[in-house]
């Protein structure tokens, strides 16, 4: 049992980590991918206090040796649900199962899954540059209908045997240039107007239904439009219609032991010096709780 188990390591995610560590807490922490959350996809933060022009990944890694010297434990694993058991919150991963008094979630935004059964077995990931190199020589697919899929196909084309890029729209779009490269790549195959339908196989992925087709698959990369990260929750009642977390303005939700902080709350402004300041009131706010719980 846990004072504290905290989702995701992007700004708010750290921030939490470094105020619930001063305070003392038990802490576990998971993180899916890499740590830094979405700075890695910003080329250039100059608005951030302190730092003038600085890549948003090296942002990420300063902020990642901060959470390193706090020796808080962390597993790289997927978060897919959290369920209530009277003021236990029990947090189910793709490879186990624990339990803390509080939870902090901090997953901010990233691609959408589909939905789909299956989703969550061995061989799906929604990263490339994350995962892709697991499947050197393999045939993979990579599904989506976002612009930014194009760099995801020319990384992974250097990669894998072959490449199904599978879209639901007519074309791909984005960057002239990138489509260019795009189309003279040898080893994809390009599959349009066509959806997921269904995800096979029981430990790993083994093959993906389409419309009107097959494809025996050795990994699948889910390029979907952009959202909160919070399907984990959605049978907890805490989440607008468009999937982010509504809560006060210390990251309380209706849930007692359960807030958030960061881009997966429903909130006006989405910025790296918000999310990490929500950070730090959710975790102060939890610290609370949990010495209730423990009087």
């Amino acid at each position: 049992m846990y004072d504290l188990i905290i989702i995701g390591l992007g700004p708010a995610g750290i921030n939490a980590c470094i105020y619930a560590k001063r305070s003392n807490l038990n802490i576990l922490v998971f993180e899916k991918n890499m740590p830094g959350g979405t700075l890695h996809t910003i080329k250039h933060v100059d608005n951030y206090l302190g730092y003038n022009n600085v890549d948003g990944t090296e942002l990420a890694m300063l902020f990642y040796k901060q959470f390193k010297e706090l020796k808080v434990p962390m597993k790289n694993e997927e978060v897919i649900k959290v369920e209530l058991n009277g003021n236990e919150k029990i947090v189910k991963t793709n490879n186990g199962t624990y339990k803390a008094k509080a939870v902090i979630i901090a997953t901010g935004r990233g691609k959408q899954k589909l939905g789909l059964d299956n989703e969550n077995i061995n061989g799906v990931s929604t990263c490339a540059v994350c995962d892709g190199a697991l499947y050197k020589d393999k045939t993979v697919a990579i599904y989506g209908n976002n612009p930014l899929m194009l760099e995801d196909i020319l990384y992974l084309s250097n990669i894998v045997k072959k490449l199904y890029v599978i879209t639901s729209k007519n074309k791909l779009l984005g960057n002239s240039e990138l489509l260019d490269k795009v189309n003279k790549l040898e080893n994809i195959e390009l599959l349009f107007n066509q959806t997921i339908k269904k995800i096979n196989g029981k430990d790993k992925i083994e093959s993906i239904e389409l419309n009107d087709k097959t494809l025996a698959i050795d990994g699948l990369f889910i390029n979907n439009e952009y959202g909160p990260i919070t399907s984990f929750v959605k049978d907890l009642g805490i989440t607008n219609e468009k999937g982010y977390i509504i809560a006060d303005d210390n990251g309380k939700t209706k849930i007692d032991g359960i807030y958030v902080c960061g881009d997966s709350k429903d909130k006006t402004l989405y910025q790296i010096i918000t999310a990490a300041s929500e950070g730090a009131l959710a975790a102060t706010d939890a610290y609370k709780y949990i010495k209730k719980l423990d009087e």
